[in-house]
């Protein structure tokens, strides 16, 4: 049987609703008005010109879908149009049947028709998708931080909670930081309405001059069952564009120790354990030997080349460190053939162009998941022949690649999707 995938008419989503509750029994849409609610967020997101909700139809029955997002992305300091993809589907009664596998080549062979040569993802099971080509990005880490082990001195003087008013003022914030950080996506119309109509959240901003110049949106966490005065603080967002910002939320967070007793804090900020007194979660464990748990690790966001000519055009102002050199890039992908081969780059003083042939330097071998992982900055390559991931014509020229794809930070990613 063929599988067939098309744009989800209104008339089926409340099928579609069905295969995601089945899929995701965590989402806690077994009610019928559980299902109500989240098709009056599907047909408000659909609103979206940048998003859209595709089914696989088998015998014109609907037996899977996805949503897709057209993501405005930072990448290095470069904006570029990046295919996102969630909501990923199947009935459990069709599963195994190459329905995943066909929407998720839908969904890549959609972007690469609207230019793009860049996707990304959140993955369900994170081998699953390296197979289809998915390198890893920044790894995710959660700290449970006691709010006494924040450091003093930060000036409350600016904050305040956020209000329906704040809307143009809290976006420019968020733009601002988007622009300035390598791997973040430009915030969406039902992302900035979660902060201004979603009741759970509390969010403080920072404002100056008349300028909110940062925000910390958390939500509450019951800490014990038992007593309702415990409540863990849950950050959903940190953004500050100075370090007296920063000091001044954590401030905030900190005077909340009489009724909090951890703050849970994800972020792909691997130094935060350098902020507090003590990084330790609470759980006491101790890693062999004698490591002090301070937080847990997570692969989160992942992301993947479709087209890498395309992609070294697009960063042709970028400069790949100081290297002149050429290069042999050679990607295996064999989930995408028409990405899958060679190219030839010339590297001058870090500045790449895509060559149509001729003689180089140095062949590097990689597989595109792992490609994709480098080229965002996610991984080294010195990493990678270390793990035998890689393979190169001549060993000298190791530094050399490591060199060319050093980042000063590893791509962020605040978008959930």
């Amino acid at each position: 049987m063929t599988n067939t995938i098309k744009k989800i008419p209104l008339r089926d989503m409340d099928v579609f609703i069905s295969i995601i509750g089945n899929a995701y029994p965590g989402f806690g849409v077994a009610s019928a008005q559980e299902r109500g609610k989240m098709r009056q967020r599907l047909v408000a997101v659909s609103k979206d010109p940048t998003i859209a909700h595709y089914g696989v139809y088998r015998n014109r029955k609907l037996v899977g879908g996805m949503r897709t997002y057209d993501f405005d992305m930072n990448l290095f300091s470069r904006r570029t149009m990046v295919g996102g993809v969630g909501l990923v589907a199947v009935d459990l009664l069709h599963k195994k049947q190459k329905a995943c596998r066909d929407l998720i080549m839908y969904f890549i062979q959609l972007y690469q028709k609207k230019g793009s040569s860049m996707v990304a993802l959140y993955p369900f099971r994170p081998d699953f998708y390296r197979k289809m080509g998915f390198g890893y990005g920044t790894k995710l880490n959660l700290y449970r931080i006691r709010p006494e082990d924040l450091p003093s001195g930060g000036s409350r003087e600016h904050l305040r909670f956020l209000v329906p008013g704040d809307r143009k003022a809290f976006k420019e914030c968020s733009d601002r930081f988007w622009q300035k950080h390598h791997g973040m996506f430009k915030i969406k119309k039902h992302e900035l309405d979660y902060f201004f109509k979603n009741p759970a959240a509390k969010t403080v901003v920072y404002e100056n001059h008349k300028r909110i110049l940062g925000y910390l949106s958390f939500v509450f966490k019951r800490a014990d069952a038992e007593n309702i005065l415990k409540n863990h603080i849950v950050i959903r967002e940190l953004v500050y564009e100075n370090r007296d910002v920063l000091r001044g939320l954590l401030a905030f967070l900190r005077v909340q120790s009489d009724q909090i007793p951890r703050i849970l804090f994800p972020t792909q900020d691997d130094m935060i354990h350098f902020l507090v007194k003590d990084p330790r979660d609470g759980s006491d464990n101790i890693i062999p030997v004698i490591g002090h748990q301070t937080n847990t690790q997570g692969v989160g966001v992942m992301y993947r080349v479709i087209d890498t000519r395309k992609i070294f055009r697009f960063l042709k102002k970028h400069r790949f460190g100081h290297q002149s050199y050429r290069m042999k890039l050679s990607i295996h992908d064999s989930f995408l053939t028409e990405n899958d081969g060679s190219v030839v780059l010339k590297f001058d003083d870090g500045h790449a162009s895509v060559m149509k042939g001729g003689g180089y330097d140095v062949e590097v071998i990689l597989d595109v998941s792992d490609f994709s992982s480098l080229l965002v900055g996610s991984v080294d390559y010195r990493s990678l022949y270390r793990y035998g991931l890689t393979d190169i014509s001549d060993q000298q020229y190791i530094e050399t690649v490591t060199n060319t794809f050093k980042v000063e930070q590893k791509p962020i990613c605040h978008t959930t999707f």
